[in-house]
């Protein structure tokens, strides 16, 4: 049974800085084996590299103000936020493909960190162990980098390109270079994840090839936690699985392969939160004052990517507790609340001790 939250948004964030299955009466079931690689006629994934590259650009602006003497304006934020310029000669952009069943409120608080970006910025004494951070300690750039992998890549794959009204689209009407409009979802949906198509043997990790061969973000991520928990491979076989499944009008193993997807990369956004609220205990510990910013805030923002998945294991309970655990911001937050978090994600997600220790 899905489980869905009341929807938590960068609003309880920024405050502190302002003050499925389809049914087909032709579905075949067969057994058939999957390609190795993503390698599928008819395969259009360039939007969500696009905006997945957009987000890269967006980051990377942000990151400018860590020298704590480059002004960033928020003008020049929300520019690229909404691509007013048209970058890659399209007008595709993040901000329409913003979570936004909650009237609007999550791009509002990514329009107030804009704000925050620009009010901080320009001054080094905003600045700590090369990071800008709030008087309270929080990471504007952690923010709106995780917040919009959670609230865009995240809900956009697992949400609303594996979700019910994608998935009972036309599958017989074949267009060139795209495929069956279902077929064309689930491209998509696997495009927000962000590798090569044949990942994991291709990592990914060369920032010197093209766009299409590298892993961004979410893919990135699998594989810096793939030496505790691997997720590449399920991840990827359960794209191929849904993919073929598709092309051969199979529809109980397509939404076998969604439930994967589901699964796992909800996994990974869990490993990902304790390996920051790890490395935010070390960092505090060692008096490495930034450091400990930095990884707090990064843990929060991958904290509240749990709310995307449709599918997720973690409860409305669960999840406001996680929240609560965290504390208002860094300065606030205490190492106990912190270790409890840890232990509340291992019993949610089934983590082992040596997972919890050396995510």
């Amino acid at each position: 049974m899905l489980r869905f939250l009341n929807r938590y948004t960068f609003l309880a964030l920024t405050a502190g800085f302002l003050a499925v299955a389809c049914e087909d009466d032709d579905t075949i079931t067969t057994t058939t084996e999957d390609p190795a690689t993503y390698n599928f006629q008819n395969v259009d994934r360039s939007g969500q590299l696009q905006r997945i590259q957009m987000l890269d650009t967006l980051i990377r602006k942000v990151r400018e103000a860590n020298d704590g003497e480059t002004k960033v304006t928020a003008a020049e934020l929300t520019a690229l936020y909404e691509n007013s310029a048209k970058m890659f000669g399209t007008d595709k952009n993040l901000a329409s493909k913003t979570y936004d069943k909650d009237g609007g409120a999550t791009k509002n608080a990514i329009y107030a960190l804009f704000n925050q970006v620009e009010a901080l910025s320009g001054n080094p004494a905003n600045v700590e162990g090369g990071y800008l951070v709030t008087p309270e300690g929080l990471e504007p750039a952690q923010l709106l980098a995780k917040g919009l992998m959670g609230s865009v890549l995240y809900w956009q794959a697992t949400d609303v390109y594996l979700g019910q009204e994608k998935m009972n689209a036309d599958n017989s009407k074949v267009t060139e270079g795209q495929g069956t409009a279902m077929q064309h979802h689930w491209d998509e949906a696997f495009g927000y994840f962000g590798v090569p198509t044949d990942f994991p043997a291709n990592e990914g990790k060369d920032n010197t090839k093209s766009a299409e061969e590298r892993a961004w973000f979410w893919g990135s991520y699998s594989n810096q936690r793939a030496d505790q928990l691997d997720l590449r491979q399920d991840i990827m076989k359960a794209f191929i699985k849904g993919r073929a499944a598709i092309g051969r009008n199979d529809m109980i193993a397509r939404d076998e392969a969604i439930a994967t997807i589901r699964e796992k990369w909800d996994l990974l956004v869990a490993a990902n939160v304790v390996h920051y609220l790890n490395s935010a205990m070390k960092a505090n510990n060692e008096q490495r004052t930034g450091a400990y910013y930095h990884n707090w805030s990064e843990g929060l923002a991958f904290a509240y990517a749990l709310q995307y998945n449709p599918e997720r294991a973690i409860t409305n309970e669960e999840f406001a507790h996680l929240i609560h655990l965290f504390g208002a911001n860094p300065k606030e937050a205490t190492e106990e609340n912190l270790q409890e978090a840890n232990l509340l994600l291992k019993e949610v997600y089934g983590f082992t001790d040596a997972q919890l220790l050396n995510l």
